[in-house]
């Protein structure tokens, strides 16, 4: 029992000591080669600008830097010079603070090490160069003009194009001054054809120089310029242009009818424009309603000519003029003293001072005969009227005759309305 105690104990303080040997082993492996003195060159090592809003403030904008990546040369311990190669965890950094004016510049480094990096273990052995040149240029903003124009044509012709509309109609670009001072205004190309419809959409435009070419400018100085706007929306109005015919409607009476009755408008129709779809349905403009009771045998009245919405009238005119004759009938003229009044307001009392009023009646020849003052009433509705004297429109009734016969025009009669 006790043997196999000590057994235990000696193999247990043989594995302490063959761990504690390997352990010393590994470090002394290590601290000989991690601090192994190494000569290496970093190159592609990135440049980093500080303090360009200064630059900016004081008017001058940094437009070109050469080279665009350094290579250096370090004398440092393996470890540290692993940390060093890392793929971006190198930088150098130019400070601009110091720039007053423009031109190209030479200025010092300071080299960025990585978090962690033991500087006082790092020797810089050499540089691809000294200095960075920096190329300085005054900031200039510019005005410029948008310019829009459409050429590639329609795809039928009845339709037209109307003025198109861009927005904005003015940017504003900011960059060196070498650049902007050649921009004479910018322009947007429309690589459309033969349009049918409006058409709308947000485009980019191209630099103009003062030739009116395209300013052709290399990707590197065209990231130096910035503008108010990135793209200028467009709308190119494609209307349809149509002969709309005018009309009116006829209110008759009885005594006329689309038989005996002519018209004519002057002009018969008007050249429209408008949004194709919405002007294939405009078959007609109606211009009004015409009384055929309000006048004896003719008339001319004339009637603006509205259009609906988003119509528009490109032959230019604004007013027409419809002529009526009615065929075949006479007038005939009869006086009647049969005159009287309903709805009069409870509590008052009305005196007619009109005696006798002359009655104008269209119809054919042997109906009109027929008519004597017997069978004429004129009645006056003095719903709604104060007391006072006033003149009361009045409407004639033909009592007693059948037949196709109107009175026409206007009536009235004179009335005094006092309260009881």
């Amino acid at each position: 029992m006790v043997k196999e105690i000590l057994s235990k104990i000696s193999r247990r303080i043989l594995y302490i000591i063959f761990a504690v040997i390997v352990s010393i082993t590994l470090w002394v492996y290590v601290e000989l080669t991690e601090n192994v003195i190494q000569i290496s060159s970093i190159s592609n090592i990135d440049i980093v600008f500080r303090n360009e809003d200064i630059l900016r403030d004081r008017g001058f904008l940094r437009t070109s830097y050469s080279p665009a990546q350094l290579t250096l040369t370090f004398e440092a311990p393996r470890s540290e010079m692993a940390r060093l190669a890392v793929r971006g965890a190198l930088t150098v950094e130019v400070d601009l603070a110091n720039i007053s004016s423009t031109g190209p510049v030479g200025l010092v480094y300071e080299i960025i090490y990585p978090p962690g990096v033991n500087v006082n273990a790092i020797e810089v052995l050499g540089s691809s160069v000294e200095r960075i040149t920096i190329v300085v240029d005054r900031i200039l903003d510019r005005q410029l003009q948008v310019v829009v124009n459409y050429t590639g044509g329609l795809a039928s012709e009845d339709l037209i194009v109307e003025s198109i509309e861009f927005d904005p109609q003015t940017i504003t670009v900011w960059g060196p001054e070498r650049l902007v001072s050649r921009i004479k205004h910018v322009k947007v190309p429309i690589l459309r054809e033969n349009l049918a419809t409006t058409y709308r959409e947000e485009l980019e435009f191209v630099l103009i120089d003062e030739n009116n070419e395209i300013l052709e400018l290399s990707d590197s100085d065209f990231e130096l310029l910035q503008f108010s706007h990135e793209t200028i929306h467009v709308t190119i109005p494609v209307m349809e242009m149509k002969d709309v015919p005018l009309t009116v409607i006829l209110a008759h009476g009885a005594s006329t009818s689309e038989s005996n009755t002519n018209w004519n408008i002057e002009p018969t129709s008007v050249k429209v424009s408008g949004d194709p779809i919405a002007i294939r349905e405009l078959n007609h403009i109606l211009l009004g309603t015409i009384n055929m009771l309000r006048f004896n045998l003719s008339d001319t009245e004339a009637f603006p000519i509205i259009l609906p919405n988003n119509v528009k009238n490109i032959s230019g005119e604004t007013e027409a003029r419809v002529h009526v004759e009615v065929i075949g009938l006479d007038i005939a003229f009869h006086s009647t003293s049969n005159l009287q009044v309903v709805n009069l307001p409870p509590g008052h009392n009305v005196e007619i001072i009109t005696q006798n009023l002359v009655v104008r009646l269209r119809g054919y020849t042997d109906d009109l005969a027929l008519v004597s003052a017997i069978n004429l009433r004129a009645v006056a509705d003095l719903t709604d009227m104060s007391t006072g004297t006033a003149s009361v429109p009045v409407k004639i009734y033909i009592d007693g005759i059948d037949a196709a016969i109107d009175p026409v025009g206007e009536y009235e009669i004179a009335v005094i309305i006092s309260a009881e």
